[in-house]
């Protein structure tokens, strides 16, 4: 419950249309119900709520919340029938009051997101940083990480998934392999084929990533670590490490392996050359259904049969 709640909570925060939207239908809501009833706890709690609403929405700019917290009290002070706003002095003192409790109170909730906001950020930058600690250890998948975040983004915006569900994928993209820093070096630049033992080294590093990243509360509240954990399962049920299949693998890592596998096959590696781009696609095709979720691959191939080879990174296009 805690985890929906926060979830729902920044994406409105995120979405500066819906938060404002959300805050602009209250404050008429109210106005307008005080206009026609006369309950003086009720609206005192409601203009308190909408300066809430005022953080939430105007959380970057203060101006805007000084503006409609002026707006607020003007309000309250118009249709407030009381006999303090018959003698002057108290009147004055009663508008000063109200307008700087109304601004503190929009400006806490501002604070509080602007700090988690901040704290956010540090630990993404922090563990993007691990991602390119990864792959500056071998120069053949230097872009590996930027590739298949890339990739997973463009599928999922093909998908129609929210925005904020797109960011968090090209997250999940960034940090997918990120257990492989407990592969040691010889494993992972191997130019020959591995031996089961060193393939079952191979095998752990998403889990290796999970139990990484697990203290890292964000990362487990917007669904990353599981991209983290199951990039490598497959539709039928093959895949490791859990062995899980169809809609039991989480959308995103269901995303995450095809644009995994294409840029693996397509990208230069120690233990042979670039695959032809025909020819990976044609593999991601033939696999829809066993290796892959066939909505994904569609998904997939209708972008690149759109955009063709403007597709690829190295012709990246906005976002």
């Amino acid at each position: 419950m805690k985890n929906y709640i926060v979830n729902h909570a920044e994406s409105i925060i995120n979405n500066r249309y819906l938060s404002k939207s959300l805050f602009l239908f209250f404050f008429l809501a109210i106005i307008v119900t005080d206009i026609f009833f006369d309950h003086f706890a009720l609206f005192q709690f409601g203009y308190l709520l909408l300066c809430l609403l005022i953080g939430l929405a105007f959380w970057r700019e203060s101006w805007v919340r000084i503006v409609f917290v002026g707006l607020i009290v003007v309000a309250k002070v118009f249709l407030e029938q009381t006999e303090v706003f018959k003698v002057h002095d108290n009147a004055f003192l009663r508008i000063l009051t109200l307008g700087i409790t109304y601004f503190l109170t929009s400006s806490s909730i501002s604070f509080m997101i602007l700090f988690y906001m901040k704290q956010k950020q540090n630990t993404l930058q922090l563990t993007f940083t691990l991602a390119k600690a990864l792959d500056s250890r071998d120069h053949y998948t230097a872009d590996h990480s930027d590739n298949v975040a890339y990739y997973s983004k463009r599928i999922a915006e093909e998908m129609n998934l929210s925005k904020v569900a797109c960011e968090r994928i090209y997250i999940g993209g960034i940090l997918h392999d990120i257990g492989k820093i407990g592969v040691p070096e010889h494993i992972l630049g191997k130019p020959s084929r591995l031996t089961d033992e060193e393939f079952a080294i191979i095998k752990a590093h998403p889990l290796t990533g999970y139990d990484m990243l697990s203290h890292i509360s964000h990362l487990k509240r917007s669904g990353i670590l599981d991209m983290v954990l199951h990039h490598h399962e497959r539709f039928d049920g093959l895949g490791y490490p859990s062995g899980i299949a169809e809609n039991r693998i989480p959308l995103a890592a269901r995303i995450m392996s095809v644009a995994d596998t294409f840029d693996a096959m397509t990208s230069k590696r120690v233990y042979r050359g670039e695959l032809d781009i025909a020819f990976a696609i044609k593999e991601i095709q033939k696999n829809a259904g066993t290796q892959f979720d066939p909505k994904v691959v569609h998904a997939f191939i209708s972008i690149w049969n759109r955009e063709g080879t403007r597709l690829l990174p190295k012709y990246p296009l906005s976002s």
